[in-house]
């Protein structure tokens, strides 16, 4: 009984509650619902950033959301680095699947129309093109 009381104080204690982590899936500024996606993601040259090119024929520009620095999980970025390195190059695409989380368009990259964090991946693999 004691244990449950101090248990329950310590929750309403100011500095002994820890706030949930900000990652990519629970951010605030999502616009709408994450989905599983495949495709290739790696450095684009021409936009200067990173980029998921989806099997279906869309390129979405991959940027943290509001207030956080979540934009590639990672896990998935160990498995981007491993690759890199076993190509030996900075510029190597991994094949996978994604789960993307939609974010607010920014108008300073007109070339885009999607705009993405990636919160999980699986299945992954390099691709042959090297960038």
């Amino acid at each position: 009984m004691r244990m449950r009381v101090l248990a329950a104080v310590l929750t309403l204690v100011p500095g002994f509650v820890q706030a949930a982590e900000l990652t990519c899936k629970r951010n605030p500024s999502l616009t709408g619902k994450c989905s599983m996606v495949k495709g290739s993601l790696g450095l684009d040259r021409e936009v200067g950033g990173v980029t998921l090119e989806t099997d279906s024929g869309s390129r979405i520009l991959i940027t943290a959301p509001a207030n956080s620095n979540a934009d590639i999980a990672t896990p998935v970025m160990q498995n981007w680095l491993y690759w890199q390195g076993k190509n030996g190059s900075i510029r190597t695409r991994m094949s996978g699947t994604y789960e993307v989380c939609p974010l607010p368009p920014d108008s300073s990259k007109p070339n885009f129309t999607e705009f993405a964090c990636i919160n999980s991946g699986s299945r992954f693999t390099a691709d042959k093109d090297v960038r």
